[in-house]
């Protein structure tokens, strides 16, 4: 376990390495660049200037541009072969600047000239293409970060993963109880009618006054008297709820008499039924 952890220590410091000395290299080269296009502004170079302006402007542009790349590429995170191909590209460019620094201006002509253009483009297009596949890379993969960037992986609890699950399911609920809409599966829309929607008026109530209304109440009590205190209607009342309990109790009677006999009728049935089949 702690060689694992000395072992990233030292990549991490490496990269940090890598990193920083790749930011001092593109200053450098945007200071170089800068020099060599203010040089040529202020010295109005062209073709036909002196060569030792034309080769002064060449050589800070040209050595600039270079390290312009070369930082770029290594403050990014490389593949497999990644520094191979900045290395390689790196030394292209420069080695094309030397020749030039050699040969210019008594010796440049051509196809030496052909030959140092080549060198150089190709050294510039090797640390172009490899800094653009590093770009393609990071931007498919989601994660363009510098070598100088750690990740660092947060370790869940149990207690934040229960508490987490419980926050996550109360949110669902409240949700769905916020949406939840309950109709029945064949019913259509209802239409109200225009009670629903209109006001009622005053209701005037009437107390009912009517004769028979008040001798029916008498007849059920006899003992209550009439506002009007007529004795024939007193009367005729109780006649009549006399006549109706004197009616229940022959009614009553008979209804037993009945029950009597049809009683002797099913004992003699019986009896009859008996001695048949004895």
């Amino acid at each position: 376990m702690d060689s694992n952890v000395i072992a990233q220590h030292r990549i991490l410091k490496h990269g940090s390495l890598i990193y920083y000395a790749g930011s001092a290299i593109f200053a450098s080269g945007i200071a170089l660049f800068a020099v060599g296009t203010a040089f040529i502004m202020m010295q109005k170079i062209h073709y036909g200037s002196e060569p030792e302006k034309i080769f002064l402007s060449s050589i800070f542009i040209g050595v600039g541009a270079t390290m312009i790349l070369t930082g770029m590429n290594m403050m990014m995170r490389q593949t497999r072969y990644g520094y191979h191909l900045i290395g390689a590209g790196t030394f292209a460019s420069l080695f094309a600047l030397l020749v030039f620094t050699y040969n210019y201006p008594q010796k440049w002509y051509y196809p030496l000239i052909n030959y140092v253009l080549a060198l150089y483009v190709v050294g510039l297009l090797v640390l172009v293409g490899n800094a653009f596949a590093n770009v393609v890379l990071w931007m498919i993969e989601g994660k363009p970060d510098t070598v100088m960037r750690r990740e660092v992986q947060r370790i869940y609890t149990d207690e934040e993963i229960e508490r987490d699950i419980e926050d996550a399911t109360r949110k669902s609920i409240e949700l769905s109880a916020s949406e939840l809409i309950f109709k029945e599966p064949y019913a259509k829309d209802v239409k109200y009618g225009k009670i629903f929607h209109e006001k009622r008026g005053t209701t005037t109530r009437i107390k009912d006054n009517l004769d028979e209304v008040t001798s029916l109440v008498k007849t059920v009590n006899p003992g209550e008297r009439i506002k009007s205190g007529s004795a024939e209607i007193e009367g005729a009342s109780k006649n009549l709820l006399d006549i109706l309990r004197v009616g229940s109790v022959k009614k009553s009677k008979s209804r037993e008499i009945k029950d009597k006999i049809v009683d002797t009728m099913e004992r003699f049935y019986s009896l009859i039924t008996v001695k048949r089949g004895g």
